[in-house]
C-alpha cells in the first residue's frame, strides 16, 4: 500500500490530509471525524491516518482530512465551513490518482456524520453512505449559542472568529440548518447507520429516527459499544460486510 498527500483548499485554508491506496482497491472512502476533545486519545488511538489505514488493510482506499480548526488545519470552525471543507475533500481525492474512478463511499463520525449527510443531500456525488454515532439533531449547539462557543472553545479546543465570540446568533443557527434528521430525507444513495447501544455522548434512539427518515437505510446496533465506533472492532465489521454488499 501506499501513502499518499491531498492537496486540499478549501475558503483559501489549506487542509491537513492523506490517503492510503493499497495495492488494488475494490473501492475508495472519505472518512470524516466528529468535534475532537482536548482530553488526550487513549495510547493505542491512532487517529484517522490509523483508521484510513484499516480500511486500506481491506483493500479500501481511504483519505483522511482534518476540517478547519481541527489538529493541522488552521481557520475558525463552523458547522457551514465543515460541509464546504467535506465537499473540497471529497473533489481533491477523485482527482487523486489511486482514487479516481473508484465507486466512493462517505463515511462520518458523529459531528463528521451529520455533515456527510448534509453534503450528500445538497448533490455531492457518492455511491454510498456510512454514519457512525450520528446525532440526529444537535444536542446544544442552536439552543444555547454562548453554552455553545464554551464548548467549542474550551472542551473541543477549537478557535472561533472573533465576531462569532462576540456574538454567536448567526454562527448558532447554522446548527438548525445543518440537521440530519431534516437532510437524511433527500439522501438517495444506500446508508448505513451504525450506533453503540451504550453510546453516553449521542444517544441511540438518534439512529432510530434517522432510520425512520432514511429513504433506504440499514441500521445496525452494536450491544454494548459506546461512541468511539471506529475503535469497536464488532462495529467496524458491519461497516466492511456493508460496503463489500453495496459498493461495487
Amino acid at each position: 500500500m501506499e501513502e499518499v498527500s491531498l492537496p486540499v483548499i478549501c475558503d483559501g485554508i489549506r487542509l491537513a490530509a492523506g490517503g492510503i491506496v493499497p495495492d488494488e482497491a475494490r473501492g475508495a472512502a472519505v472518512l470524516l471525524h466528529g468535534i475532537p476533545s482536548v482530553t488526550p486519545p487513549d495510547s493505542g488511538d491512532t487517529g484517522y491516518p490509523g483508521f484510513a489505514k484499516r480500511f486500506a488493510e481491506r483493500s479500501w482506499a481511504a483519505a483522511w482530512v482534518d476540517m478547519r480548526a481541527v489538529r493541522g488545519s488552521k481557520g475558525f470552525f463552523s458547522i457551514e465551513g465543515w460541509v464546504r471543507d467535506a465537499r473540497a475533500v471529497i473533489e481533491a481525492v477523485r482527482g487523486t490518482e489511486g482514487f479516481s474512478g473508484l465507486p466512493l463511499a462517505l463515511i462520518g463520525s458523529s459531528a463528521g456524520g451529520a455533515v456527510a449527510c448534509e453534503v450528500v443531500a445538497r448533490g455531492t456525488s457518492v455511491d454510498a453512505l456510512v454514519l457512525l454515532a450520528a446525532p440526529a439533531t444537535w444536542l446544544s449547539f442552536a439552543a444555547d449559542g454562548a453554552a455553545a462557543v464554551t464548548r467549542i472553545t474550551q472542551d473541543a479546543g477549537m478557535a472561533l472568529a472573533p465576531e462569532t465570540v462576540a456574538d454567536p446568533t448567526s454562527w448558532a443557527e447554522e446548527f438548525s440548518r445543518v440537521t440530519p434528521e431534516r437532510s437524511i430525507v433527500n439522501v438517495r444513495v444506500p446508508t448505513l447507520i451504525v450506533h453503540g447501544s451504550d453510546d453516553d455522548v449521542v444517544p441511540v434512539d438518534h439512529a432510530e429516527l434517522l432510520g425512520e427518515r432514511a429513504p433506504r437505510a440499514d441500521v445496525r446496533v452494536v450491544r454494548g459499544a459506546g461512541h468511539q465506533l471506529r475503535t469497536d472492532d464488532e462495529a467496524m465489521s458491519i461497516v466492511f460486510e456493508w460496503l463489500e454488499r453495496n459498493l461495487r
